[in-house]
């Protein structure tokens, strides 16, 4: 059932992501072949000097990795991020219950490194649901999209 009163919902970026965080979900692949990948994900989160740190703990077909993000508040609606293996600073604007971040991402495959662009939405659809879908592309050209479904934990 979806929540007609979303109007009044507003993301609170770090109230949301400050402790645990589940998402579990699917990315979709368009290239090299079409696949479909099943997503588990932990992000543990605190807030400290106005700067938010999550710990990702990704896990896809059971292949884990951990990454680590900072994000600074700049305002209200926006925060600076950074992580390893993102190539500059990512962007995250916030505008009443919608997230939307687009950075670039250093991949791993067939033993090269190349980086994509990556779009992500969220969109706050309960006190502690998030829906967020994720585009992946190269020189315009779709790779993937993920599709992810975030509870906040108590």
């Amino acid at each position: 059932m979806i929540n007609k009163s979303n109007k009044s919902l507003n993301l609170d970026f770090e109230e949301f992501f400050s402790g645990k965080v589940v998402a579990k979900g699917n990315m979709i692949l368009h290239y090299p072949k079409k696949s479909i990948k099943d997503l588990d994900i932990t992000f543990k989160g605190f807030l400290k000097n106005n700067q938010l740190k999550l710990t990702e703990y990704y896990s896809e077909n059971n292949k884990k990795t951990i990454r680590n993000w900072k994000f600074k508040k700049l305002t209200n609606n926006l925060f600076h991020g950074t992580e390893k293996n993102v190539k500059g600073n990512i962007v995250v604007n916030i505008e009443k219950n919608r997230l939307s971040m687009n950075y670039y991402f250093k991949l791993m495959l067939w033993n090269f490194t190349f980086t994509v662009l990556v779009k992500d939405y969220m969109y706050l659809v309960g006190k502690n649901e998030i829906i967020n879908i994720t585009y992946v592309s190269k020189f315009g050209i779709k790779l993937a999209k993920v599709i992810l479904l975030y509870k906040k934990k108590s």
